[in-house]
């Protein structure tokens, strides 16, 4: 995807959700960690006034995360747990047999606030529920016949993947409200529809056609 030098406006998001859709535990770190960052830089730079003094291009997950932190763009609760989940990317590409524990997880979401957690974990749950039925079907005996062409999705549902995959989206979603605000503004919108198309636009936009503003979807 190349975030680090990267147009964020020629981004294709869209194809990002869907390759997140399908990938393992350390796909979803992976992949996720790359969108979380160019959402960073996207708040980030919607929020200062003379953004391109910055050298973006060399700029590390944790400085984007620091200036989106100190402009307002993400809220100490979610810098704190975006911070843990920088260090959960890191370790993962140091340690060469490293595997994520739902644990970890579970201990990143905690550091949220009580809003963005329950939605964290309304989201893993709905994706849960296919596999939690197949469970289900095998404890009763019950004999289903699989598509092979959906066996790489179900092979993904496992709780650790479906936490953090809620994880990435929400902080997505939030840091993407607070960029979609200024940038509306900035554009020059100035009636109430105006100024909620061009949010609704950058939404849909940059979460990849999971979020509209100001209803969801």
């Amino acid at each position: 995807m190349g975030i680090r030098n990267a147009d964020l406006k020629n981004v294709h998001f869209a194809d990002l959700v869907d390759a997140l859709r399908d990938a393992d535990d350390m796909g979803v770190l992976l992949r996720g960690h790359l969108w979380v960052e160019a959402v960073l830089e996207y708040a980030a730079r919607s929020k200062l006034e003379r953004p391109d003094a910055i050298d973006w291009a060399n700029a590390r997950f944790e400085h984007k995360l620091a200036l989106a932190e100190a402009t307002g763009a993400a809220d100490v609760s979610l810098a704190r747990a975006l911070k843990s989940f920088n260090r959960l990317r890191n370790k993962s590409a140091h340690e060469l047999l490293f595997s994520i524990e739902v644990d970890q997880v579970k201990t990143m979401v905690g550091l949220t606030d009580d809003s963005t957690r329950t939605a964290i974990y309304r989201i893993a749950d709905e994706q849960l529920k296919v596999a939690r039925q197949l469970e289900q079907y095998k404890a009763d005996g019950v004999e289903v016949e699989i598509d092979p062409e959906a066996l790489p999705y179900l092979r993904v549902l496992t709780p650790t993947r479906s936490l953090l995959f809620a994880f990435v989206v929400c902080a997505v979603r939030s840091l993407a409200i607070a960029g979609a605000l200024d940038v509306a503004f900035e554009a020059g919108a100035r009636d109430p529809n105006s100024i909620v198309k061009k949010i609704d636009e950058e939404m849909d936009r940059l979460t990849g056609g999971l979020f509209r503003f100001p209803s969801g979807r």
